[in-house]
């Protein structure tokens, strides 16, 4: 804009001249021996020339800052008032987009701001959300721990071994809690860092499996498997993870029955898929299932020593891996179906 400006001005400048003059010769005000002449001398038509010259200039230059200015100023003045109320906490204010045509870089400025504006919104309210979810977790069990102890200290309660085992199941409740917030904080920080290796996860299934052997016999479950011996490309600990969480779920959540537990390798994805006969999830709760602190059965949930993250940690750590987890109702079995899908061969930064 200032290069035409200046160039606009420097071909006024010689136009205007040029009238200036010739008028001036053909007036009869100036002499073209003056002119032709060697020596240098400033005449009056020079004055005028140059008169014209600058008052062209001036109106040029503020007709064009009038009419351009305020293309820069108008949205920059919007954004420095737009900070300044989101400082005071107004963080669902955004930038207008001016009706008139501005600067490509001021227009990218403005789409920038709202769109960090709006994720700095939707993390202030997560923020709040999730620290009075955590204190609602962590009110019971601490309240319990204290009211124990206390009954210990005034003898109350005898310390034997059942209420050691209370006590126990409490604190690893607490520490199961820890592990997924932690969890759930480094998947959404892109902070995880997965140890990555080709592995067979038939035994990692069969070995979190027998870990709740005795528990799916006292709940009268009969888990049937089908599993295929080929390898993926994951961490294995996280995967492992995600296999404990999934059965808990099943133990805490299904009817006495079968459980079918598969997996079926394609030349792109292997799949694993776990059915049971449990009464299956409402339609209205699937589009939350995988949020955290989300309960299907609030009170049910807490007596069987459920956090509401075990679903959202399942679905963040197959989101880390490329991955994907759907529920839907078992064709076979009649209750919930989970199906998770992983990439056989996965190119993962994290």
């Amino acid at each position: 804009m200032m290069s035409l400006l200046n160039l606009g001005i420097t071909l006024l400048s010689f136009m205007i001249g040029y009238f200036v003059y010739s008028w001036a010769i053909k007036a009869g005000i100036l002499d073209t021996q003056v002119v032709n002449s060697s020596e240098f001398s400033i005449t009056s038509v020079d004055f005028i020339w140059l008169f014209l010259v600058l008052l062209t200039g001036f109106f040029l230059s503020t007709l064009l800052a009038f009419k351009y200015g305020k293309r820069y100023t108008q949205p920059i003045s919007d954004l420095a008032n737009v900070i300044q109320q989101i400082q005071q906490g107004n963080l669902s204010l955004r930038i207008k987009q001016p009706h008139h045509d501005i600067p490509h870089e001021i227009k990218s400025l403005i789409e920038n701001f709202n769109a960090m504006a709006s994720q700095l919104e939707v993390s202030v309210k997560n923020s709040t959300v999730w620290n009075a979810a955590i204190a609602h977790e962590l009110r019971t069990p601490v309240t319990i721990l204290q009211g124990r102890l206390q009954g210990i200290v005034d003898g109350v309660f005898v310390a034997d071994q059942a209420l050691h085992q209370s006590l126990l199941n409490q604190i690893e409740g607490l520490s199961y809690l820890v592990e997924d917030l932690r969890t759930l904080t480094l998947i959404e920080n892109k902070q995880l860092r997965l140890e990555l290796e080709q592995t067979n996860l038939k035994d990692s299934i069969e070995k979190c499996l027998q870990m709740f052997n005795e528990r799916f016999q006292f709940k009268k479950l009969n888990v049937l498997i089908s599993l295929t011996d080929d390898t993926v490309h994951v961490d294995i600990r996280r995967m492992e993870q995600i296999f404990i969480a999934l059965f808990s779920n099943f133990l805490r959540y299904s009817n006495a029955g079968q459980i079918n537990i598969t997996t079926v390798t394609t030349a792109e994805h292997w799949v694993l898929t776990l059915e049971d006969e449990g009464p299956g999830i409402d339609e209205s709760h699937i589009e939350h299932l995988f949020k955290p602190f989300y309960r299907l059965e609030d009170s049910r949930s807490r007596l069987d020593g459920g956090t509401g993250l075990g679903l959202a940690v399942i679905d963040a750590i197959i989101e880390a891996h490329q991955g994907h987890i759907y529920y839907s109702k078992s064709k076979n079995l009649g209750g919930s179906c989970f199906t998770i899908q992983l990439k056989v061969q996965a190119d993962l930064s994290i």
